[in-house]
């Protein structure tokens, strides 16, 4: 009889149920709507119902007089600065002009909510209406209305070119001899691509509520980096840091948005002149029209390839519409990274990459998994099926001959195995064959793949291990809990080193006030940058607590051995091991040597994670129907096949790669929203159409070992973004192959495909 190997770990890689689910279910999860301190007042913003205005006047003499209504607040009456994550160019209020429809020109603040918005109703503000510009295109033009004249005073404005009007980021990248390559090209392919304005779409309202006290400003946020928050914060209002505390909430998600200090700066300001803690609750309509939406990119793709395949030269021009603002971007050419990915990471010798973020009367935009990138491989891998086409070409053979042979750091390209691991999983067969894609009843089968990669996350993080004299272990950590389950993966990751049950760990999930820093949710890093401070910080106990375990066994010197299981099914625990085989568990040890106050058990450290240098891989393939009489088109079968290190979680890691795709699957075929002369159409859940359950095939998961080099806890490596980034130029790809004509503009609903089959024939 043989037996199974025994597993490598105890509690990482199997299926972890989240230990924040429980709250969640039960109801008793705080949520920032749900904080209410006594004395607490509501207020209401007032928003400018044009897109582009002068403020002449502001009249609230009514909405003061109202019943119940407590103050009423402009520009004029507290520090306006402007705020943004690195370009400072978004006014608490505004002082001068609004631009867009839904600018905050004042705040009430009222006993009640409804007394508050009925407040707001009542404000009287004269506007001089002026020209507006909402197409990016357009602002670009000479003679455009200007939406801000004065960049030069916003801190961290970065250099644009002078001559263009109305740009807020721009950045221009060149690699060999772009001309060159497409004089050495045999076939020159040319496209233009459309992606739209989306949102996230969380449940959860973003809100605020604010305490200003003699010592201390207490805030509660719906907020996804509550050190930069608290920061930013600081510096508006004029107070130390170390004055401020984010308290601890459950965020119910983000999905990128959720990082701006928002209306705190002005809650305070009216806590501080009430002496009572405010608190603001957008309505779903308020987050929809007005907070940070996913920009919408137009994007010029000119590449020249052989007629063996390979690409020689490639000309991108990208167009971001920023809105009216860009203070939720972080980077210093205020740009999106995702604006510099439309070669994809493709091994093209000449390369030239011209990107512009551009200022227009609608609502600002900011983050959503994965910032750009959906946008920038929607364009690629549209394009790379272009050309696939034009040549007569398998799409994933095409591909393979224009991957990079190795890695940044040197190792063979796992691209080609991962799209040999999809398209067996799919069942992927040559799409230069021959046939017709009917399917009858006025169906049309398609076939499509998209390939992406993404750089794995790393940040500053913070973690304090504490192990009590009943042997469990206290974990403390700060990370936003925005639903990602990193709560359960910091308890998985200490339950592992220590080598002790799961529910032997217990999560202490505090506030600003604990740390200096830590992790803070976005850019795919929480796992390993809070997994490693939470390793290290276990290492370090271990270490210190080895003289009592030394002590214990009569040995000069112990080792650590981790818990492992052994053949015949048995737990052995982690503990210590003296040179003769002799050893003593940690609980053991706990339970004899470990008082309370015992110092040696404890260790606090703040860290900067190290980054893996080579990026992940994610390839999905996608089959759709397509009504060739309605354009309607319906996904059949999504395979996703991606590179993966050690699974912490497996129930984490495979709802992360799940709710990616259904993301990625509403941005391909229905989310958007619509925008007329700046106001945007579609401003509910009824209208803003997202996938159901309905809309979502089942999906074929294939994970790919890596190398096992990661440099995350236990060789982990991110997963929480970049399953969204090819879903939309898979599915386009397998309509473009129903229909027999290229689809070059997002979201595909029914109309655009029809419009699409009816001018194939014209592209």
């Amino acid at each position: 009889m043989t037996t199974s190997p025994a597993p490598a770990f105890t509690i990482i890689g199997r299926p972890i149920p989240r230990i924040e689910g429980v709250d969640k279910v039960n109801g008793s999860a705080a949520y920032t709507a749900d904080v209410t301190p006594p004395g607490t007042v509501w207020a209401k913003n007032v928003r400018s119902p044009y897109p582009h205005a002068r403020i002449l006047s502001i009249d609230a003499s009514q909405a003061r007089a109202m019943p119940g209504v407590l103050a009423v607040v402009t520009a004029a009456d507290i520090a306006n600065g402007r705020t943004g994550r690195n370009i400072k160019d978004v006014p608490l209020l505004c002082d001068d002009k609004v631009r867009f429809i839904g600018d905050k020109v004042a705040t009430v603040a009222a006993e009640s909510r409804e007394t508050a918005a009925a407040a707001a109703q009542l404000i009287e503000v004269e506007y001089e209406e002026l020209p507006a510009v909402f197409e990016p295109e357009e602002a670009m033009q000479p003679g455009a209305p200007v939406l801000h004249e004065d960049t030069g005073s916003y801190t961290g404005f970065p250099e644009v070119p002078e001559d263009v009007p109305n740009l807020c980021g721009y950045s221009l990248s060149e690699t060999g001899d772009v001309e060159q390559g497409f004089k050495d090209a045999d076939v020159i392919v040319e496209r233009r691509y459309v992606t739209q304005l989306s949102h996230q779409a969380y449940l959860e309202p973003t809100a605020w509520v604010v305490d200003e006290q003699p010592e201390r400003v207490e805030v509660w946020a719906s907020n996804k980096v509550p050190y930069t928050t608290r920061k930013e914060l600081g510096r508006l209002i004029e107070r130390p840091e170390d004055d401020i505390r984010l308290n601890t909430v459950v965020i119910g998600a983000d999905f990128g948005s959720k990082s701006a200090t928002g209306d705190a700066p002005v809650g305070y300001h009216l806590s501080r002149m009430l002496g009572r803690p405010v608190k603001f609750v957008n309505s779903a309509i308020e987050d929809l029209t007005t907070v940070s939406p996913k920009h919408a990119f137009i994007v010029d793709l000119r590449t020249g390839v052989k007629r063996d395949g390979t690409i020689v030269a490639h000309d991108a021009r990208v167009v971001m519409n920023r809105g009216a603002y860009t203070g939720q971007n972080t980077s210093a050419n205020g740009l999106l990274g995702g604006a510099g990915r439309v070669g994809n990471f493709y091994a093209i010798p000449n390369v030239r990459i011209e990107a512009f973020a551009v200022y227009t009367n609608r609502v600002p935009c900011g983050y959503m998994r994965a910032p750009g990138s959906p946008q920038a491989l929607f364009a690629i891998e549209a394009h790379m099926d272009v050309i696939a086409t034009e040549l007569g070409i398998d799409p994933i053979e095409l591909r393979k001959r224009n991957v990079p042979a190795t890695t940044p750091t040197g190792t063979p390209h796992l691209a080609p195995r991962v799209l040999d691991e999809a398209g067996s999983a799919f069942g992927w067969s040559d799409r230069t064959r021959a046939g017709s894609r009917e399917r009858g009843n006025n169906k049309l089968a398609g076939q499509g793949v998209g390939m992406a990669d993404r750089g794995h996350g790393a940040g500053q993080a913070s973690s304090s291990i504490r192990v009590n004299p009943d042997g469990s272990i206290t974990a403390t950590t700060s990370l936003p809990e925005n639903g990602t389950g990193g709560l359960t993966v910091v308890a998985a990751i200490v339950a592992e080193s220590f080598g002790v049950p799961l529910d032997h760990v217990r999560i202490v999930h505090s506030d600003t006030d604990e740390f200096p820093i830590d992790v803070e949710a976005g850019g795919s890093k929480t796992t390993n940058s809070s997994g490693t401070a939470a390793l290290t910080a276990c290492d370090q106990v271990k270490e210190q607590l080895a003289p009592l375990a030394a002590r214990a066994l009569g040995s000069d010197r112990v080792e650590w051995c981790a818990a492992q299981w052994t053949g015949d099914g048995e737990l052995s625990p982690g503990g210590w091991q003296s040179g003769d085989g002799r050893s003593i568990s940690l609980e053991s040890l706990a339970t004899e040597l470990i008082r309370e106050d015992e110092a040696l058990a404890t260790a606090t450290v703040t860290l900067q994670a190290p980054r893996t240098p080579d990026p992940g891989i994610c390839v999905q393939m996608a089959e759709v129907e397509v009504d060739k009489e309605t354009g309607q088109v319906t996904l059949q079968r999504l395979v996703t096949a991606q590179d993966v290190g050690t699974i912490i979680n497996e129930l984490g890691h495979q709802g992360q790669i799940n709710g990616a795709i259904v993301q990625g699957v509403g941005y391909a075929l229905m989310e958007e929203l619509l925008v007329e002369d700046g106001r945007v159409t579609t401003p509910n859940f009824a209208d803003y159409k997202i996938p159901t359950v309905q809309d979502i095939p089942e999906l074929i998961t294939v994970n790919v070992p890596d190398y096992g080099d990661a440099l995350g806890p236990f060789h982990a490596k991110s997963i929480g973004e970049i399953p969204t980034i090819p879903t939309a130029g898979a599915i386009a790809n397998a309509v473009a192959d129903a229909i027999g004509a290229p689809v070059v503009e997002l979201p595909l609903t029914a109309e655009r495909v029809l419009r699409a089959l009816s001018t194939k024939g014209e592209s």
